[in-house]
């Protein structure tokens, strides 16, 4: 099971005097195999938006349990009350929502020419963020297949919130990447996805001249209650193995990309896909 290095589930928490905050190592969240869960994960047949009433992982657990403390300690720019929710009329069924405070209070967007953009440390960038916004770090045991460069992972709050556990997963931000996927960064963020037993627990990765607001490498994740359209759009198998596919029924064209699960063939479809990109791709 996954635990802190010390194996005490307070661990992931703050000291609750702030001027111990500084000194104060970040909790890693070390997890394996037996962690990621392909399978079995369902939205319930009632009260399927109510985060309280579904099972909680490990990531689950430790994800909810920091991200609620920062909240009570104010290291957000709002505090984020129940958003108004609408599933809008129509074939799609978009989920909409109002958040009137992110569009307010949230940091000015840097200014983007390029996709291929340069990382400016002059800009903020997430080494200049307050040490108490650090939740964990995600820690992938050795017995994990892979051939790609064992990254640590940064999961760390988003001050202007969209939804609740709102957090962002930024890939050894000493390193100063520009906002462009890489291997070890989509890999994150899939296995972020398989250590959690919420249906709802999304993740995603937007580039620049794609509504990245921000020139450091990160992903978001949060909860969001909803099914989203693309769960249940149909598609096409456009190869003979069945690894890509072309989604169907969306007001936008997208592809889907297949594995059975954690494994060899999900670490060979990661390794390929950020390599392909090409230099006018906005995500």
């Amino acid at each position: 099971m996954a635990l802190p290095h010390d194996s005490n589930e307070t661990s992931y928490l703050l000291p609750p005097n702030n001027e111990d905050w500084d000194g104060q190592a970040i909790p890693d969240f070390v997890y394996g195999q037996k962690d990621l869960m392909a399978e079995g994960i369902q939205w319930p047949r009632n009260a399927p938006g109510i985060l309280d009433a579904l099972p909680q992982s490990p990531f689950d657990a430790a994800l909810c349990s920091t991200w609620k403390q920062r909240v009570e300690l104010g290291l957000f720019r709002y505090r984020l009350g129940e958003l108004q929710t609408q599933i809008l009329p129509g074939a799609v069924g978009f989920v909409a929502q109002l958040n009137v405070e992110r569009g307010v209070q949230r940091r000015r967007p840097q200014t983007i020419k390029s996709v291929r953009q340069a990382f400016d440390p002059e800009q903020f960038n997430f080494n200049k963020i307050r040490p108490g916004e650090v939740l964990f770090r995600l820690h992938r045991e050795p017995d994990l297949p892979g051939t790609l460069l064992q990254e640590d992972i940064l999961v760390v709050i988003n001050v202007s919130p969209l939804e609740w556990g709102h957090v962002l997963l930024v890939p050894e931000p000493a390193r100063q990447l520009p906002q462009r996927l890489l291997p070890g960064a989509l890999r994150a963020g899939i296995e972020a996805v398989l250590l959690s037993l919420h249906p709802g627990f999304r993740v995603g990765f937007n580039s620049l001249g794609g509504l990245a607001s921000v020139n450091h490498l990160h992903l978001h994740g949060y909860y969001l209650a909803h099914r989203l359209p693309v769960e249940q759009a149909p598609s096409e198998p456009l190869d003979p193995g069945g690894h890509l596919h072309l989604l169907q029924g969306l007001p936008a064209p997208g592809f889907l990309f297949y594995t059975r699960g954690p494994g060899p063939d999900l670490e060979s479809l990661i390794s390929r896909i950020p390599g392909h990109q090409p230099d006018q791709l906005q995500v």
